[in-house]
């Protein structure tokens, strides 16, 4: 046993707390700038989101993704306005009326490419933000957007071989959601699990059957059901759709495909070899049953390292 600050600390505390300050040393190191060469992502944005640009205050004020998009239109259609007023609108009206208001940020989040990566996986975690503009040094233009994605294949991509200081128990490490999960039936309408994820103010929910084994996974991100939408009212109708009807949809392969699984005993680093393989965005965790019994994000596994 050795004598550590807080008292007795065993050899897997000591470990655990050595991948974490290498993790941290790593970020503190290495620019954002080298996310980007690493990842390719220098110059297009991520598709689906684009930030917000004001003419009068001549800056960024915020970001705007599909989802929001999504979003918007479903709030809009609560309130009974119709679609073609809304479609009338400009985007400063509807950043100042309650619908978009929190798409503006009152100081709008954003990192210089030159600054160190543990400032932008900061940012992430303290705004509870899920893209981050990369801009020129000195100037307002955007490079890129980074996501908790390119952060942590970053990570994986470097620290993957050494296994030693990742190989405890996802299940008995402070990451992600193991008490009172959401789940959804398979048969539920795509506009009620919209409406649940609001309301718990979480990205993603596990689909489940009749009895309760888990069968996929939706995501607020999982944006497939606009393939077949002409125009924002058939989005609206699409909402009405139940999520097993729109798994069986042709093209929604990807979709169908999206469920990635593990077990409370799994290693930490084998969910790193995990997220290399398939790069998910969220990993479910079953019993032998299959049953659920937690689920955890790319963003719960990069906080876990900057606590």
């Amino acid at each position: 046993m050795l004598q550590g600050g807080g008292g007795l600390l065993n050899e897997s505390e000591v470990v655990r707390k050595a991948g974490k300050d290498r993790i941290n040393e790593f970020l503190r190191s290495h620019a954002c700038y080298d996310l980007l060469k690493q990842s390719g992502k220098v110059g297009p944005l991520l598709a689906g989101s684009a930030p917000l640009w004001d003419s009068t205050q001549r800056k960024f004020v915020g970001l705007m993704t599909v989802t929001d998009f999504i979003d918007i239109l479903r709030h809009y259609s609560h309130r009974g306005v119709p679609v073609d007023q809304l479609a009338a609108k400009s985007i400063a009206e509807v950043l100042s009326e309650p619908e978009g208001q929190r798409l503006r940020q009152q100081e709008f989040a954003h990192v210089d490419a030159e600054a160190p990566l543990s400032h932008a996986a900061n940012l992430f975690q303290n705004r509870r933000i899920k893209f981050l503009p990369v801009t020129v040094p000195g100037d307002s233009s955007v490079l890129a957007l980074i996501s908790h994605v390119e952060i942590l294949e970053f990570l994986v991509n470097t620290f993957r071989e050494q296994r030693r200081l990742f190989d405890d128990p996802i299940g008995e490490l402070p990451i992600g959601v193991f008490d009172n999960v959401v789940t959804v039936q398979q048969h539920a309408r795509l506009s009620e699990v919209l409406d649940l994820l609001e309301l718990h103010r979480i990205g993603a929910v596990p689909i489940v059957d009749a009895a309760g084994r888990v069968v996929n996974i939706y995501s607020r991100s999982d944006i497939t059901f606009l393939a077949t939408a002409a125009d924002p009212d058939s989005v609206l109708r699409n909402l009405d759709a139940k999520l097993c009807d729109i798994l069986a949809q042709p093209g929604n392969e990807v979709l169908r495909d999206s469920l990635v699984t593990c077990a409370p005993s799994d290693t930490l680093q084998s969910i790193f070899e995990k997220f290399a393989e398939v790069k998910f965005k969220r990993i479910v965790c079953v019993d032998a049953d299959h049953r659920c019994k937690g689920l955890i994000s790319v963003s719960d596994l990069l906080a876990y390292f900057l606590d």
